[in-house]
């Protein structure tokens, strides 16, 4: 049980910390330019939340356990990866085809962005089980 909850708190503080920064000043004029007046001016942040919640728990069950497993790094940032992709692809590519005038380049940028922070998160979550916990599961 500790290994899970180390993975946990490893992947949702990296993946949180992190997002915030690229939302909050590295993109934040590149998302408000692109979605204009749907970009709400504060965000929900019980819903933000939520989102954080759950995602960290698939990623350390889909990426950081898998490498736990397999002894690998690299396992958990390719399952990573993947899972990035799938949701924020998911998201993205469904807005694009569903929403009148949704931007391109918006979901371009974002599942590259989701792709990488989910490898990232999964990463982090597997270290700090090396570094403070029991690697075994």
């Amino acid at each position: 049980m500790k290994t899970y909850l180390i993975a946990y708190a490893g992947t949702l503080l990296s993946f949180l910390v992190v997002d915030a920064v690229w939302l909050g000043l590295v993109a934040r004029t590149f998302y408000r330019d692109q979605l204009g007046d749907l970009m709400s001016p504060q965000p929900n942040l019980v819903v933000a939340a939520v989102f954080y919640l759950f995602f960290a728990a698939a990623i350390v069950i889909l990426a950081v356990l898998p490498g736990l497993r397999a002894g690998s790094l690299m396992t958990a940032i390719g399952y990573g990866a993947v899972l990035g992709l799938a949701a924020y692809g998911t998201y993205d590519i469904t807005n694009l085809s569903t929403l009148r005038n949704w931007p391109a380049m918006l979901s371009v940028v974002d599942m590259i962005w989701g792709t990488f922070l989910t490898a990232l998160g999964a990463a982090c979550g597997l270290m700090a089980v090396r570094w403070l916990g029991d690697a075994s599961v």
